[in-house]
């Protein structure tokens, strides 16, 4: 099981491309697993015969063997590798195209791929496909695969901090700076330079500052929600920012994330003004300590200097913070520094 994440949780073999006792070539393409959200496919080491293949879906600590290789002429026996990021690989014409946490949890419903039609890329079927098909089948559907995980995180998330959220209104003298989502980061990266109380991770009662602030954006895929990272976001130009969202997004939807697009966040961004939400209430995501939320602009009645009644565009954000770690006031401070660098950006 290759690692590929550093909180050492066990992953599962979602598909298996071979048979007990088949015969493999090194480099040929074995197995797909998954572990938490990342997932990778394996490749066979050596040539060979496979043995011991285990289950699908039961759970293997990573970096423990998944199978065994024995070469056909010494006997002797490998544990297959795999490089920790997924590699796209042709494959076989009588295979379905399917992510493979969309293999997995086919096998925990017992659906037949065969028979599930993709909504993803090039018809490729994703785990929302297989809950459909499972559920106009009459099936019992579970909370399984990456919903799975996402619901355990954010009970875990409801459960382990004091969270508190405030919102906050921006007025944009002129058009808001496009594209909001890399505006904004940009502008929260800028702003947590001021306030490190917020820009870090808890471990236990203690809170670790760091002295880079790295954003994890929460992107919608069909699979679910996921927040990959933005490193060092305050070093970059806004129009680069928008650019590498967009990277981000689209590798997101395509199920091509790795491990190391998960690790080193200090704080969160999530944007739902596209779905016309003004404010709510984000859950953040730990060990991070705060989260904020960006609502939809609106244009509302707004005074200019003279007193006189003018169009004003809006947008409401919400700050989560735990405050086991941080104060309101403190936060508070922090939003009001945002708004007003959002605001003069506009102008």
């Amino acid at each position: 099981m290759p690692v590929l994440t550093p909180e050492g949780e066990d992953g599962v073999v979602t598909a298996w491309m071979v048979d007990e006792g088949g015969s493999v070539r090194a480099g040929q393409l074995i197995a797909e697993v998954q572990v938490e959200k990342v997932a990778a496919e394996v490749e066979a080491p050596i040539d060979g015969v496979v043995r011991g293949l285990v289950a699908i879906n039961q759970p293997v600590p990573q970096g423990r063997p998944i199978c065994t290789i024995h070469e056909a002429e010494t006997g002797e026996t490998a544990p297959p590798a795999s490089s920790p990021a997924p590699a796209t690989v042709p494959l076989a014409s009588d295979r379905p195209l399917a992510s493979p946490a969309a293999r997995r949890v086919a096998g925990e419903l017992g659906v037949d791929l065969a028979v599930v039609t993709g909504s993803g890329p090039g018809g490729r079927i994703t785990e929302a496909d297989v809950v459909a098909a499972a559920g106009a089948a009459g099936a019992a559907v579970e909370m399984v695969g990456l919903r799975a995980v996402i619901a355990r995180r954010m009970r875990e998330s409801r459960a382990t901090t004091a969270a508190v959220t405030l919102t906050s209104t921006v007025d944009f003298a002129a058009e808001p700076p496009q594209p909001i989502t890399a505006a904004v980061v940009a502008a929260a990266a800028a702003t947590l330079a001021d306030h490190p109380a917020l820009n870090g991770t808890r471990q236990g009662d203690l809170f670790l500052p760091a002295p880079t602030v790295h954003i994890a954006l929460a992107i919608q895929t069909d699979q679910g929600l996921v927040a990959p990272v933005l490193r060092d976001p305050a070093a970059r130009p806004v129009a680069e920012l928008a650019e590498a969202i967009a990277a981000l997004a689209e590798r997101a939807r395509q199920g091509e994330l790795a491990a190391a697009d998960f690790e080193g966040a200090t704080f969160s961004v999530t944007n739902l003004g596209g779905y016309g939400v003004d404010g709510f209430t984000p859950l953040i995501n730990p060990p991070q300590v705060a989260i904020l939320g960006v609502g939809a602009i609106r244009t509302v009645p707004g005074f200019d200097a003279a007193g006189s009644v003018v169009p004003t565009r809006r947008m409401t954000l919400s700050l989560t913070f735990d405050h086991a770690f941080v104060d309101g006031a403190p936060a508070a401070a922090f939003l009001r520094d945002l708004g007003a660098r959002l605001a003069g950006s506009s102008s």
